[in-house]
């Protein structure tokens, strides 16, 4: 599979948003449906998906060349690079192309 930095990139924030958006879902759900009373174990599990998914995507996201955490600069522009406005084309770190292959891990030798 050759995927290039930017689909991996773009995958893991994708994943990232849905879990956090599974996790806003249960919350408000939780409170809405509850009519006055909701269930704390409910609201709790929807919050740390929320901010479980949120801190997954800042701390996890990496360039693969440099290590620098891309979650916190620039990982949305990069999933979310819709219409003709700029795209961003680097790590803003090391200055690794992300149209480069996504390094694969080394194979048995044989």
């Amino acid at each position: 599979m050759n995927e290039s930095i930017r689909d991996y990139l773009k995958r893991r924030v994708r994943w990232c948003l849905a879990v956090a958006f599974a996790g806003w879902l249960v919350f408000a759900l939780s409170a809405a449906a509850a009519h006055g009373k909701p269930d704390p174990a409910l609201i709790a599990l929807g919050f740390i998906l929320f901010g479980g998914a949120i801190a997954a995507m800042q701390w996890t996201i990496r360039c693969p060349k440099c290590g620098a955490k891309l979650g916190q600069t620039i990982a949305m522009q990069v999933a979310f690079s819709w219409g003709s406005g700029p795209q961003v084309s680097y790590c803003p770190f090391c200055g690794v192309s992300l149209d480069e292959p996504w390094p694969q891990p080394a194979g048995p030798a044989g």
